[in-house]
């Protein structure tokens, strides 16, 4: 059975966030039936059901900056990533989508342990977070334009600059540590950075605007003909790295 996954609702606006589910659904896929039990950690007040017309637990510590997004579909939680309110073995997918890089690099293991905890055995973490170098690069260049642009910090390159991407190879070593006989860890890469960037400038710095929406580019109908080709572009030198974990039955 195919999840419910709807794209009709991609604009400038939330394209990032569409391919990054899009690709999250897809390492998720072979398990869902009706009755899967998915829980978002760092949800906000949509998160996956934006994209997806399936029931979620989310769990985050501050809904209210995100409620003009709340999505019926979500149960909202309040709680920390490192203190999960859930039994063991609750859920058959446990998401957690770009918050590692605002946790304290002290407090990362303690979250992935929580996750792991709260996964059903047979079931499956993924996590996502720009990673290495290459998303430090690109923040940088993301930040200035839009400064340039807006005579203000970008609302979160500016964070990732200040605190520092994660590393794919810590993230990894420490989940590692974490698994038991039999559980499985795949890295993978996840927007190609020249599309990353363009998709950025275009949407989210406003580059060339008027002169963009004046020949289509800046629009709704581009963002959604550009999500259907870039969802695609997850090789080479990417933007994030996403960490899946298949926990043994």
């Amino acid at each position: 059975m195919k999840p419910p996954e709807h794209y009709n609702n991609v604009t400038p606006w939330n394209i990032d966030g569409a391919m990054r589910y899009w690709m999250v659904t897809r390492m998720i896929a072979d398990l869902y039936s009706p009755d899967l039990k998915i829980a978002e950690i760092g949800s906000g007040s949509a998160g996956i059901t934006e994209f997806l017309d399936h029931p979620v637990t989310g769990v985050d510590t501050a809904f209210d900056r995100t409620a003009e997004r709340a999505n019926p579909q979500l149960t909202p939680v309040v709680g920390s990533a490192t203190e999960l309110p859930f039994e063991d073995g609750s859920y058959d997918a446990v998401l957690c989508l770009e918050m590692m890089e605002h946790l304290p690099n002290d407090l990362r293991a303690p979250a992935v342990r929580e996750m792991l905890r709260v996964t059903k055995p047979g079931g499956r973490m993924v996590i996502t977070f720009p990673a290495d170098e290459t998303a430090t690069r690109l923040d940088i260049r993301l930040n200035n334009a839009y400064r340039k642009k807006k005579g203000i910090d970008h609302p979160w390159a500016v964070e990732h600059i200040e605190h520092g991407v994660p590393k794919t190879e810590e993230i990894r070593a420490l989940v590692q540590e974490q698994l038991a006989p039999g559980d499985t860890l795949e890295v993978r890469k996840h927007s190609w950075a020249p599309t990353w960037l363009f998709q950025q400038m275009v949407f989210s710095v406003d580059r060339g605007y008027p002169f963009t929406r004046a020949i289509g580019l800046h629009t709704t109908p581009t963002a959604k003909l550009l999500f259907r080709i870039l969802r695609y572009c997850n090789f080479g030198d990417c933007y994030r790295s996403i960490v899946v974990v298949s926990k043994a039955p």
